[in-house]
């Protein structure tokens, strides 16, 4: 009986992730930038497809629209896991979605650093956390100037926070472990850049006719 329960669980288990995973690899930075503004964010900018370096590279607007659809695809397949397989379907949903998004299968395996994905998450398990977080990445932004440094501050508080907040479960801090870790190797880039003072501070990207008008001045 208990092997066929575990059998049943597994059983649910694998379409709760198969789904994650293409829904995580449906990434809205290279779909607005590239299929909307004609215009691939990969060859852009930080050459990230994630929502930083869409509004570095295109603008706020763009890039909020990026940070909404990609917090709203994991907590939807969140959701969806949850009712595929109880609470282990909706970790499982969630991993599976920030490997799709990393490396998205329609994309070539090329896609963002889980910064979005990783603050759905932290919305969907509950918005104090969500909000907390958010203070986090904000106090660092606003102290370095610097997306990378204020994304692996924000969500490496997530384990502290919840630990200070109370009521997660192991399914729960198991998805906060998940997004500190793709969020730590995805910016190993970052990382050396940090260590030799040579990250860049986040700047938003001058239009084409400012920069015509400023080269005419020079002139």
């Amino acid at each position: 009986m208990a092997d066929m329960n575990i059998q049943t669980q597994i059983a649910a288990l694998i379409p709760a992730a198969l789904l994650g995973y293409l829904i995580g690899s449906v990434n809205a930075a290279i779909i607005i930038t590239k299929y909307i503004l004609h215009s691939d964010v990969r060859l852009q900018g930080s050459k990230n497809a994630g929502a930083a370096n869409v509004t570095r590279v295109f603008g706020p607007v763009a890039g909020l629209a990026t940070l909404v659809l990609d917090m709203l695809k994991v907590m939807g397949v969140m959701w969806l896991g949850g009712i595929m397989a109880g609470e282990p379907g909706t970790m499982v949903a969630a991993i599976a979605c920030l490997s799709g998004h990393c490396f998205p299968i329609f994309f070539k395996f090329k896609g963002g650093k889980a910064v979005a994905v990783s603050a759905g998450i932290a919305l969907y398990m509950d918005w104090r956390l969500f909000a907390l977080l958010l203070g986090a990445y904000m106090l660092a932004f606003l102290l370095l100037k610097t997306a990378s440094i204020a994304s692996l501050s924000g969500v490496t508080c997530m384990p502290l926070v919840m630990a200070i907040l109370g009521g997660f479960s192991v399914y729960q801090y198991i998805c906060a472990i998940a997004s500190m870790l793709f969020v730590w190797i995805m910016h190993r880039q970052n990382l050396v850049r940090i260590a030799h003072h040579e990250e860049k501070k986040f700047s938003l990207k001058k239009s084409k006719s400012k920069e015509k008008s400023e080269f005419a001045e020079k002139k």
